[in-house]
Order: structure tokens, then sequence, then C-alpha cells
């Protein structure tokens, strides 16, 4: 699989109108790992599929052809105050809880859908892995000679750590346009594009039952 594709105009207005009535907590999130560890890059707003927005994001999935035999591994709003360095969606974790298991679902599409407008960008990148961490990769590949070029790695990923560069080539960069619906494979690893005014979106992660 390891595509990427997009859909415009994938939400309604009584989509938003749901949004905004979801209730559900919202939590502050600590990076662990990244370039911004130990501070809140995010808060997130997890919810589920027996939720009025799960059931019509649930519908809406039904009617996209690559998606539509999938089940939700987690789905959450999220407010993002930091851009997230390089990092896989292989293993769904809800405060560093694993919430999926591999082995009972197969993982496929990360699926983001940008709920404001703006010079907003996500990076996905050629390489991937069966698992999250990006460090875990750089040990056991070579850098390559034909990496990602200076001038797109500092536009896109000047947040990133700078040794990454070098082990990365880039699959699509993918801007963002409020109420589309963009998605790619869930082995391959990706990071947000930087930016300095906060974003928010949903987020849901999808599998197949093996």
């Amino acid at each position: 699989m390891q595509d990427c594709f997009e859909i415009l105009n994938f939400l309604t207005k009584n989509d938003y109108d749901a949004i905004e009535r979801l209730s559900t907590k919202i939590e502050s999130f600590i990076d662990p790992n990244g370039v911004f560890k130990g501070t809140e890059s995010s808060r997130q707003q997890w919810f589920d599929n027996d939720t009025e927005l799960g059931q019509i994001l649930l519908s809406k999935l039904k009617n996209v052809e690559k998606l539509c035999d999938n089940i939700i591994d987690g789905m959450q709003v999220v407010y993002m105050f930091k851009p997230y360095d390089v990092h896989g969606d292989y293993l769904v974790q809800k405060n560093q809880v694993p919430i999926s298991d591999p082995k009972v679902a197969k993982p496929t599409y990360t699926v983001c859908i940008p709920l404001v407008d703006g010079d907003y960008h996500t990076v996905v990148f050629d390489q991937s892995a069966d698992y999250n961490n990006f460090s875990d990769y750089k040990k056991t590949h070579e850098e390559l000679t034909n990496h990602v070029d200076d001038e797109t790695w500092r536009k896109y990923c000047g947040h990133c750590h700078a040794e990454d560069q070098r082990y990365l080539t880039i699959k699509k960069i993918i801007d963002w346009h409020k109420g589309g619906l963009f998605a790619w494979d869930r082995t391959l690893f990706h990071a947000s594009g930087n930016y300095t005014r906060p974003r928010k979106a949903i987020v849901l992660w999808l599998s197949k039952s093996n």
C-alpha cells in the first residue's frame, strides 16, 4: 500500500456543529521524546464510535473506497501548539499506553481532517517501519546520499532533529485544507510541517482485522 491520498470538502456545516458539541475531556499531551521533550505540544480530545461525531465519521468513511472496510483504532480532536518531529503511527497510543494491537488488526491509514485554514503542511516520507520511533530506524539504516535537500528541510522540517535529514526522502508534502481529508499509510514516517501559529484537526488511526 504505502500511499497517500486526499479528499477536498470532506466535512459539511452539520459536521462542524457536531465537533462543537463534542463534550469529552480535553487532555494535555506532554512530548516524551521529540525536540520539545517535556513540554506541552498539544491538547487531545479523544472520542469513540458511540459519540455523535464518531457516528458521523463512521458513516462518511463508508463512502470512501479505500477506507470503507477499515476499523477505527482511535479518534481525537487535537489542538496543536508545537510541530511534531519525525515519527510513525504504527502503534496507536493514548497517554503513552498502546490502544491498538497490530497482531489483531493490521494498521492501514492515518487520517487527518484539518479544522483550520492557513499555511500548514504535513510531510510524509518514503521511509517506513512497523514501529513508531525514528531513533530505532536510524540504528539499523545507513545515511542516504540523495536525502532531503537543505532548502526543503529548513522550510518544512527546521524543527526536527538535524541528523534525521540524512536518513529521509520525501514522498509527499501535503497542504492543509480546512474540512478536507488526507490519509497516508501508517507504516510511513512523517512530521508536522514547521509552523508557528496553533492549528487544529481531527485525527483517526485505521486498521483492518487480520
